[in-house]
C-alpha cells in the first residue's frame, strides 16, 4: 500500500484564486491509474494549494478561534477545500480511478493542533472493498483553540503510524528539497538525501522559502523526519515531470530528496 501526497502547489497556482492546472491534474491521474493496474493500492492525500490557503491566511484559521469573523472564514475555506477535492476526485474518476472522497473534517478531532481522535477505520475499510480514498488538508475542531488547521502532511504522517505502507511520495512542483528556495534562487542544490543526523549538520536555508498556513518546507521535513525514525522512508519529488510520479509508485530510482532514518 502506497501513501501519496500530492502538493498544493502541483495541482494549482497559489498566486491565482481557485486556480487548477488540469493539465497537470489529467497527467497526475493517468500515473496513479497506471499504478493501480500493476496492483498497487492508494490512499491519496492533497494540499490546499490556491484554494484553502488565501481564505486560511486571509481569516487567520492558523491562529485557532479569536474573533466571530472568522466563522464565514471557515465556512468559506471548507467549501473551497470540498470544491477542490471533488475536481480530483472526478479527474481520478474519469481516469478509471475508483476514487472516493473522504472529508477530512467528520472523521477527525484535534486538541492544540494535535491530532486527537482519527477514524482511519473509514479509510481502511474502503481499502479492503478496492476503492482509492482521497483525504485532504482541512480545518478540523480542536478542544482547545476550537478549530485549527490540519495539514496534509499532518494527515499522512498519522495514516503511515496506522497503515504501515510500504512507500511514501510526496508529490511536489520541484526536484525535492533544496539547500535553498529552488524558485528564487539559481544555484540551489537539490539535498538528495535528508536523516536526522544530516538534518542538525547542515544548515538549510529555510528563511529564503516562503511559508503557508500549515507551516512550509521546514515543517514538512521535520514531520517526515519524524516517520523516518519509526521506519518509513519517504521520496519528495516532482510530479510536474511527466512518468516520474509513476516510476516513484513503483518503487523506480528517480530524481529527488529521500527523508530516511539513520
Amino acid at each position: 500500500m502506497i501513501i501519496l501526497k500530492l502538493g498544493g502547489s502541483l495541482l494549482t497556482n497559489k498566486e491565482k484564486k481557485f486556480s487548477i492546472n488540469r493539465r497537470v491534474l489529467k497527467r497526475i491521474a493517468s500515473e496513479i491509474k497506471a499504478c493501480e493496474e500493476n496492483g498497487k493500492k492508494l490512499v491519496v492525500v492533497h494540499g490546499g494549494g490556491a484554494f484553502g490557503h488565501p481564505l486560511a491566511k486571509e481569516y487567520e484559521l492558523n491562529r485557532g478561534y479569536i474573533s466571530k469573523s472568522q466563522i464565514k472564514g471557515i465556512a468559506l475555506t471548507r467549501k473551497a477545500m470540498q470544491d477542490f477535492n471533488n475536481l480530483v476526485v472526478k479527474e481520478f474518476i474519469d481516469q478509471g480511478i475508483n476514487a472516493i472522497a473522504l472529508q477530512t473534517s467528520a472523521i477527525v478531532t484535534c486538541e492544540n493542533r494535535e491530532i486527537k481522535s482519527f477514524n482511519h477505520e473509514v479509510v481502511e475499510r474502503f481499502l479492503e472493498l478496492g476503492l482509492t480514498p482521497v483525504l485532504y488538508g482541512d480545518v478540523v475542531l480542536d478542544d482547545k483553540l476550537k478549530f485549527c488547521i490540519l495539514s496534509g502532511d499532518r494527515i499522512i504522517t498519522h495514516l503511515a503510524k496506522i497503515l504501515n505502507p510500504g512507500r511514501i511520495v510526496l508529490a511536489t512542483d520541484v526536484d525535492g528539497v533544496f539547500d535553498k528556495n529552488p524558485k528564487k534562487y539559481k544555484d540551489a542544490k537539490l539535498i538528495e538525501k535528508i536523516t536526522p543526523e544530516i538534518f542538525k549538520r547542515n544548515k538549510l536555508n529555510f528563511e529564503s522559502y516562503a511559508n503557508d498556513v500549515t507551516g512550509g518546507i521546514e515543517y514538512k521535513v521535520r514531520e517526515l523526519l519524524s516517520l523516518a525514525k519509526l521506519g518509513y522512508n519517504t521520496i519528495i519529488i516532482n510530479a510536474k515531470i511527466r512518468g516520474r510520479l509513476k516510476k516513484a509508485l513503483l518503487g523506480h530510482e528517480v530524481v529527488g530528496t529521500r527523508i530516511e532514518g539513520e
